[in-house]
Formats: structure tokens, sequence, C-alpha cells
């Protein structure tokens, strides 16, 4: 029965990588030469929304899964995926949000910036768990721990 689960957590990890690359390389782009800049923004808005409260759940569900046969080091970096998707998701988008309808934010008031300053935040952390989602999707497959 575990085996099974950690089969489908790590598929689910798979598809989740497909879908975050998707969005972010494919469908954004697309969406912002397409559709007026705040159209296109709240449409990507809810894309990521969805990314991250799913990646959240799909690689939370690949640490319990897998957590038995995963080595330090990947348990680590699946901790910070997790914290990563959490920090874009609970601290850096409240931020953009904040930037884009004028709204009061504790962390802008406290460390200040632009909109592109943390858009561009948010996007390298995007890369940075893209860039672990492969690596962690590669090495749990290849060798079959989960």
């Amino acid at each position: 029965m575990m085996q099974t689960f950690r089969k489908i957590s790590l598929y689910a990890a798979t598809l989740w990588l497909g879908m975050q690359i998707m969005t972010g390389y494919i469908a954004a782009p697309v969406l912002f030469k397409m559709l007026p800049k705040m159209q296109a923004g709240k449409i990507a808005g809810v894309l990521f929304d969805i990314l991250s409260w799913s990646g959240l759940a799909v690689w939370g569900a690949v640490l319990i899964a897998a957590f038995s046969v995963l080595t330090r080091l990947q348990t680590a970096l699946l901790i910070f995926l997790l914290s990563a998707l959490a920090t874009n998701r609970f601290l850096i988008t409240p931020v953009i949000e904040a930037l884009k309808y004028g709204h009061e934010n504790w962390l802008l008031s406290a460390l200040g910036g632009s909109f592109g300053m943390w858009h561009g935040i948010s996007s390298i952390v995007f890369m940075a768990a893209a860039l672990l989602s492969i690596y962690l999707s590669w090495r749990l497959y290849g060798k079959n721990a989960v």
C-alpha cells in the first residue's frame, strides 16, 4: 500500500512539475502577449495560485510517502523546496498583490521595494523550485526511492 502511495506521489510531483513549466514559461508569457496587462495578470495570478497550493500538497505528500527512503540531502532539498513554495505563496505573493492594488502589507512596509523587484524575487524562487523539482523527481525516480 505504501509503495503505491509513493509511486502516485512521484507521478503527481512529475505532473506538478509539468504544470509549473507550462504555467510559468508558456501560459503566462502568452497571456501577457495577447491580453491587456491587468487581465493577463489576473488570469496568471489564478494559475499561479493553483500551482502554489497544489505544489505544497504534492511535495508534502512526497515528503510523507518517501521520507523513510530519502537521503539526508534529498530530505533537506525537499524541505527547502516546500519552504520556497510556502515563502512565495504566503510572503512574496501578498507583497506583489499589495503593490498591484495599492494595499498595505507588513513585509512591504518593513522592506520596501518596487513591483518589479518583488516580481523578480518571486521569479527566482519559482525557477529554484522548478530546478529542485526536476532534480528531486529525477533522483527519486532514478533510484527507485518511491
